[in-house]
């Protein structure tokens, strides 16, 4: 059962790869849970319902998530939503190695601090989250410091703030970067927005 976890990668035909995609898909009734990629950054900021990640759990649990255990509905148990997620490396890993672990007869998702099995789009689901919950963390931190740096700025400074700031209510906190910057997502920004290193040099608004 732990081959999946190992490098070997198989051979997908394009079939496979669909019909492992199809087995992800979550029902659409759950996508009002996952902020919009679209969203503004400041609306993402101000989403209050999203669960923390639980960092007890490690990539080195991997295996504890997927067993050869049939899951007999597509349904969730109804405390699902308000249950903590597995960090986003974890759920990134899980979602990186689900198409070897089906191929090695893998039936359903497990979450090891839960009875009961779950269905497969758990895996998509907790990626997708996950992905937002972390998005929001270092916007969190990147406002933070703005509003730090605008106590003390000077009219010129606080002026550049204020155009940042603005540009958080247009900015969709899920998408890319066009022009020069297409490569980038938006969230890279956020890195800029901090005085610790970036690259070996330190950056600064």
């Amino acid at each position: 059962m732990n081959s999946f976890i190992q490098d070997s990668a198989i051979d997908l035909s394009l079939d496979l790869q669909q019909h492992y995609a199809h087995l992800l898909v979550f029902p659409q009734c759950y996508d009002s849970f996952i902020p919009a990629p679209h969203l503004p950054i400041s609306a993402l900021l101000d989403f209050t319902n999203l669960p923390p990640f639980d960092h007890s759990l490690m990539v080195a649990d991997l295996h504890r998530f997927f067993t050869s255990e049939h899951c007999v509905t597509n349904d969730v148990p109804a405390d699902f939503l308000d249950r903590s997620l597995p960090p986003l490396s974890l759920s990134t890993q899980l979602l990186n190695t689900f198409s070897q672990a089906y191929h090695d007869g893998v039936k359903s998702v497990k979450d090891p601090r839960f009875l009961g099995n779950l269905p497969f789009w758990v895996v998509q689901y907790w990626h997708d989250l996950g992905c937002a919950i972390a998005a929001k963390e270092r916007w969190s931190l990147a406002r933070d410091w703005l509003s730090g740096q605008r106590e003390n700025a000077d009219t010129d400074l606080a002026a550049a703030i204020d155009e940042v700031f603005s540009s958080l209510r247009v900015l969709g906190w899920g998408t890319t970067l066009r022009g020069p910057a297409a490569a980038l997502q938006v969230l890279d920004l956020a890195e800029f927005l901090s005085s610790t290193p970036m690259k070996g040099r330190f950056i600064d608004a």
